[in-house]
C-alpha cells in the first residue's frame, strides 16, 4: 500500500503510490504480528498446562476429558497406526475431491451471476437461501441418493463449499466499479479481455475469499459427513473411538485435523498475498 511519511508542515516528503513502506514501518509491522504469535502460544501454553493440572487433581474426569500427556503419547501410537493413517489418507482425498468439485462448480456459477443479470435475478436467491439454512439438514438426502460411505462426505463437503464459493465470487465481481468497465469498452476491449484485464483482478479480493471458505467448509462438510453416514475416514474413526472411550486416540485424531486446517490457512493467506501483491 502506498504510505504518506511525514506532513507538508514537517517538510518531509511523502511516499510515491505504490512505493513500499519504510524499513521502520515494516519492522514494527512485524514486531506486532511477533508479539501477537507469542502472546498467542502463552495462553495455549496456559490452557494446556491448567487442563493437565484439573485432570491430575481429579476435578476433571480423564475417562471423558482426557489430559494433554496422554494425546501426545496418543498422538505417538496414531503415527504408527495403519489404521489411523489410511483414515487420514481416505479423509484428505475426500476432501480433495469435495473442493475441486464444490469450488469449479461455485466460480463457473459465480461469474455467470456477476456476467449476466438474468441469471442473477432468476438463480441467485436460491443460493442465498442455501446459504442460510444450515446445511445439515441435506445431509440425509445425501445419504438417500448416495449411500452410507464416502460418496456422501463427498457431495456433503461439495455442497458446503460451492455455495460459500459462489457467494463470494458474486460479492467479488461486485467489488469492480462499473466505471472500470466502461473505460475497457470506450478502448474497444473485446469481452474476454475486458473479463481478463479488468473484472478479474478487480474481483481477485472475493475470488480468493472464496476459495479460502471452500478449503474450510469443504473439509468441515466431509469430516462431519464422516462423523454420521460414513464407513471410512478420520470422522469415522473418531465416533469408533469415542463409542468405545478411547478418547485419548479421539482427541488425538481432532488435533491432527485441526492442525491440517491451521496450516493449510497460513499457506493459503501466505500465498494470497503473493499472487496480490501487485494491490498495494
Amino acid at each position: 500500500m502506498s504510505t504518506v511519511i511525514g506532513g507538508a508542515a514537517s517538510g518531509r516528503p511523502t511516499g510515491a503510490p505504490g512505493a513500499p513502506p519504510p524499513k521502520a514501518e515494516r519492522a514494527a509491522n512485524h514486531l506486532e504480528i511477533r508479539k501477537a504469535l507469542w502472546l498467542r502460544i502463552a495462553f495455549l501454553v496456559f490452557v494446556l498446562l491448567l487442563w493437565e493440572l484439573l485432570a491430575n487433581t481429579g476435578a476433571v474426569d480423564a475417562r471423558f476429558a482426557s489430559k494433554p500427556s496422554a494425546i501426545v503419547q496418543a498422538l505417538g501410537g496414531l503415527a504408527v497406526n495403519p489404521e489411523a493413517l489410511g483414515a487420514v489418507g481416505e479423509t484428505l482425498l475426500a476432501f480433495a475431491t469435495a473442493f475441486i468439485i464444490g469450488t469449479s462448480a461455485g466460480i463457473l456459477l459465480g461469474v455467470a451471476f456477476g456476467l449476466n443479470r438474468l441469471l442473477r435475478d432468476a438463480f441467485y436467491p436460491i443460493i442465498m437461501l442455501l446459504m442460510v439454512v444450515p446445511k445439515s439438514v441435506f445431509l440425509p438426502l445425501l445419504v438417500l441418493f448416495f449411500g452410507l460411505g464416502t460418496a456422501a462426505g463427498v457431495a456433503f463437503g461439495a455442497l458446503l463449499a460451492f455455495v460459500h464459493v459462489t457467494v463470494n465470487v458474486v460479492a467479488g465481481l461486485d467489488l469492480v466499479d462499473q466505471k472500470y468497465r466502461d473505460v475497457g469498452r470506450a478502448y474497444d476491449a473485446k469481452p474476454a479481455r475486458l473479463f481478463l484485464d479488468v473484472i478479474l483482478p478487480g474481483a481477485a479480493p472475493g475470488i480468493f475469499a472464496g476459495l479460502w471458505h471452500g478449503i474450510r467448509n469443504g473439509f468441515i462438510g466431509v469430516v462431519i459427513a464422516q462423523l454420521f453416514v460414513s464407513t471410512a475416514g478420520v470422522g469415522y474413526l473418531v465416533r469408533i473411538y469415542s463409542n468405545n472411550f478411547q478418547i485419548d486416540n479421539a482427541m488425538a485424531l481432532t488435533l491432527v485435523m485441526a492442525a491440517l486446517v491451521i496450516v493449510t490457512g497460513s499457506l493459503w493467506s501466505r500465498l494470497e498475498r503473493r499472487l496480490t501483491r501487485w494491490r498495494d
